[in-house]
């Protein structure tokens, strides 16, 4: 059976495990989120083109 001092420093050392786990999962959903940005940023660049080509199609064939 272990003393009392072992069994606080090993439940300190279980919630620091803890802790960094949940750390290391909120930077992975940091990382997500920034991924999901640059998609969405490149979503919008894409539909802007698309406008600017059909404008452009539109005018070829006489179209305002």
């Amino acid at each position: 059976m272990s003393d009392w001092f072992t069994l606080a420093t090993d439940m300190q050392r279980e919630i620091i495990r803890a802790q960094k786990a949940h750390l290391d999962a909120a930077q992975k959903l940091l990382d997500a989120g920034e991924q999901v940005n640059d998609l969405q940023q490149a979503g919008q660049k894409a539909a802007e083109a698309n406008l600017k080509y059909w404008k452009q199609w539109a005018k070829l064939w006489g179209m305002k």
